[in-house]
């Protein structure tokens, strides 16, 4: 049922390039908004990769940039789970669980194998980072002694609620496995799944509620719902 399809610019490791320039440091700017129509799956250009795809050890880093909402085009991957940082503009995941919308000083994850569809919400192109896994899950590090008082917590990380599309159209699934890309067309919405429980989800985390060790504390939309104590 799939055929393969190129995706030039998403590229997984081992990826060996043909020649080395030269050594050394270097900078760039940020890549620039492209004039051409670019969904989330076209639009998505790898920096560095590490590892191998194949035995699932590694990941790949990757920017993406947006310029045009997925429609009736479904996207999963196989290989691993995405870390989503968006720098400029807002994102729409509508995934089989529910649906996520984030924006620049938040981050997604979206585990292995969910399928989902990116949309621009305000019709503006976006611009951010994804950080490719393709070992072991991510999740949160023991917090040791300093306990439940510090650094990012367990519950602010924002599952989606169930959603669900009943629609009978004509769909493009596309699938990433083995660093390959293949599609199919099936006669209806994927994101048809009623009702979902566990643990294993799309989430996703606001930065500002981060709190460091020490005496600064995170910036808040309301700091008015802080005390600050001095010795």
């Amino acid at each position: 049922r799939f055929e393969k399809i190129d995706v030039p610019y998403w590229k997984s490791a081992p990826h060996v390039l043909d020649d080395v320039i030269s050594l050394g440091q270097y900078r760039w700017d940020p890549i620039p908004h492209s004039g051409k129509a670019l969904t989330w799956i076209d639009g998505m250009r790898t920096v560095t990769t590490a590892g191998s795809v194949y035995t699932q050890a590694g990941m790949a880093t990757h920017v993406y940039l947006v310029t045009k909402s997925m429609e009736d085009e479904y996207f999963f991957s196989a290989d691993s789970e995405l870390l989503v940082v968006p720098q400029e503009g807002r994102l729409r995941f509508c995934t089989e669980l529910g649906v996520i919308d984030i924006e620049p000083k938040e981050i997604a994850i979206l585990p292995r194998g969910l399928v989902y569809r990116v949309e621009l919400p305000d019709g503006k192109p976006a611009r951010g980072f994804v950080c490719e896994n393709y070992g072991q899950k991510l999740d949160l590090p023991g917090r040791g002694p300093i306990g439940a008082n510090c650094m990012a917590n367990r519950r602010d990380f924002k599952t989606p609620i169930a959603a669900f599309e009943d629609r009978e159209v004509k769909s493009r699934v596309v699938i990433k496995w083995q660093g390959q890309f293949h599609e199919t067309f099936i006669g209806h919405s994927p994101l048809d799944v009623v009702a979902w429980h566990g643990n294993y989800a799309p989430c996703k985390y606001d930065l500002r509620d981060y709190c460091p060790i020490g005496a600064i504390l995170f910036d808040h939309p309301d700091p008015s719902i802080f005390t600050v104590l001095t010795a």
